[in-house]
């Protein structure tokens, strides 16, 4: 009889395209399984990637998670295009003001919630002095604000829907990548400030959040203007997908290696080409009609293979107040920007709902965290913490994101 152990080392033995295989197939079939219970796609293939994880049965090793560094860059930067080539501005100017004070309430908003809640916390249940407890609570404020534009995303094309309410929702997810860097890269600096005790470095701090998000964006305007140029020689639409491909591959790791926001400089690639090209959707269109399912797929299997379930259960109690504080100053922060800006109600009652899915860019700066000395005394809980949350962010994210937009009468196609 074969066990899960003899099926690994078969798997093992077929090499990381024998795994790539499997990921594809069984993250389709559990899409489809989840279509049958009425569940987004996204969710089937979250499923996938907890149970085929080293952690449970151990399809995906350690080793073949050590090396998809490819696999996620490469579908980060073509999903963060679609998200910037949603962004026409025709289509968003008159939401414009609600996009932006939605997007500060809310990301400030659950920055402060979070705060005060892990402040409670750590306080009352944790052998640290003060200044450890507010080190690590503006640390995990900081990670409160950004949200998985990638997972709502998917939902949005699944069901195609249309409306007030996805159109806000692609604009806040847009700048809540760029508000999430600002508010960690200060956190971080305030943070180590309370740890050192040394005075905190202000204009070393604004300088960085400067360079990092007007790098990001100046890169991707140039390559969206270059992506623009190539498709002019390009004419049919597979030579398309190859200049956009190999455009969008390329900026991601120029903002590597120059030390900005990947995520921000594709997004800017997309928003730059819709709003300079009539024919932008000449671009877009053959990615989401041929290629698209695919990208998910791998991206969301890969991603939460590397969600171990027994942290999940060690600090159940600790994730739960965060994801609730989180979640707390999220719907507070888009009701206050929605009622600033006099919003419909619909995207006051259902927005936040859409912001639920984390993770992405808040491992990696959970990561960043981790790996900094100053942090060390705490920075195995906070990771710990950031994953445990991540598997239950991303697995009701898509879900929550699907009854918002079903509320607000914006799902054209149930699955």
């Amino acid at each position: 009889m074969i066990n899960i152990e003899d099926i690994t080392l078969y798997i093992k033995e077929g090499g990381i395209l024998f795994e790539v295989a499997i990921i594809l197939l069984i993250g389709y079939l559990f899409g489809n399984l989840a279509n049958l219970l009425k569940m987004p796609r996204v969710s089937g293939y979250i499923v996938t990637g907890i149970i085929m994880s080293p952690y449970v049965l151990g399809l995906i090793d350690k080793e073949f998670l050590d090396k998809s560094d490819i696999i996620t860059h490469m579908s980060l930067s073509i999903i963060t295009f679609l998200i910037g080539s949603s962004l026409e501005w025709s289509k968003i100017k008159n939401l414009g003001k609600t996009i932006f004070a939605i997007t500060i309430g809310e990301a400030e908003i659950a920055y402060i919630s979070v705060f005060i809640a892990m402040t409670a916390y750590f306080y009352y249940f944790s052998d640290y002095n003060f200044g450890v407890v507010l080190a690590i609570a503006l640390l995990f404020g900081a990670l409160a604000s950004p949200t998985d534009p990638a997972a709502t995303l998917e939902v949005i094309h699944e069901y195609k829907a249309k409306g007030i309410l996805t159109t806000t929702v692609l604009g806040v997810a847009a700048l809540d990548d760029a508000t999430g860097i600002m508010n960690f890269v200060l956190g971080t600096s305030i943070a180590q400030t309370v740890v050192t005790g040394n005075e905190i470095e202000w204009q070393s701090a604004l300088l960085e959040i400067s360079k990092n998000i007007i790098g990001a964006i100046a890169i991707g305007i140039v390559m969206g203007f270059v992506l623009k140029f190539l498709g002019e020689f390009a004419k049919e639409r597979k030579e398309k997908v190859t200049v956009t491909f190999g455009t969008l591959f390329l900026t991601f790791s120029i903002a590597h290696m120059v030390g900005v926001d990947e995520l921000l400089s594709t997004m800017t690639v997309g928003i730059t080409l819709v709003n300079s090209y009539k024919r932008s959707y000449e671009f877009v269109m053959p990615i989401e009609n041929y290629i698209e399912d695919a990208v998910f797929t791998l991206f969301f299997v890969v991603g939460s293979a590397f969600l171990n379930v027994l942290i999940l259960a060690q600090y159940l109690p600790l994730v739960g107040a965060y994801i609730l504080a989180r979640f707390l100053g999220k719907y507070i922060g888009t009701f206050i920007g929605g009622s600033v800006t006099k919003a419909p109600s619909v995207i006051k009652k259902y927005l936040a709902f859409s912001l639920f899915p984390q993770g992405g860019i808040v491992i990696g700066l959970a990561l960043l965290s981790y790996q900094n000395p100053e942090f060390r005394e705490f920075g195995q809980i906070l990771i710990n913490i950031v994953i445990g949350a991540t598997a239950i962010h991303e697995f009701m994210g898509p879900i929550l994101s699907k009854l918002a937009l079903k509320k607000a009468g914006e799902i054209k196609v149930e699955a």
